[in-house]
């Protein structure tokens, strides 16, 4: 009886939760109706707009004829091409000097030095030499950071990369 009475409640809420999303599917199909009776009307109030319209032909505007245009279009390119013919190269960028790169690799090496001898190293002293390698020139950074991955590895360096 108990079960009878519990699925006559659960029965009676589900009817009114279908009802309810009929009646919310009406509302919108009233505003979609509604959406394409205006849209309707404008393109109606568009097509009478365009033929009360001038059409191009009647339309007083000065013609321009097929040489003129090429002439106009022949000069914008002309126009085009100059500047980027005699625009410079654009310039290499300009690293550090060789005397510059020895110390900063010399730098760079002692603190690998230090932190091996330390044992360990904090995650912002990391931080700090990764910048200084970041400013290396390509293959002196390789080398800095294979010396760097190998002392982590061998023990030397505790610390995250």
């Amino acid at each position: 009886m108990k079960w009878l009475l519990s699925l006559s409640i659960a029965q009676t809420a589900l009817i009114a939760m279908l009802g309810l999303r009929v009646v919310a599917i009406d509302l919108e199909t009233d505003a979609i109706a509604k959406n394409v009776d205006a849209a309707r009307r404008a393109a109606e109030a568009g097509r009478l707009s365009s033929q009360t319209a001038p059409s191009w032909e009647n339309a007083s505007a000065p013609s321009l004829t097929a040489e003129e245009a090429r002439l106009i279009l022949r000069e914008e390119l002309a126009a085009l091409e100059r500047p980027a013919a005699q625009a410079e190269p654009p310039a290499a960028p300009s690293g550090p000097s060789p005397e510059e790169t020895r110390r900063m690799a010399a730098n760079v090496a002692g603190d690998i030095n230090y932190y091996k001898g330390a044992g360990a190293i904090t995650p912002t002293e990391m931080e700090i030499l990764q910048t200084k390698i970041a400013k290396l020139p390509l293959a002196e950074r390789r080398n800095a950071l294979s010396e760097l991955a190998r002392a982590m590895t061998r023990g030397e360096i505790d610390g995250l990369m």
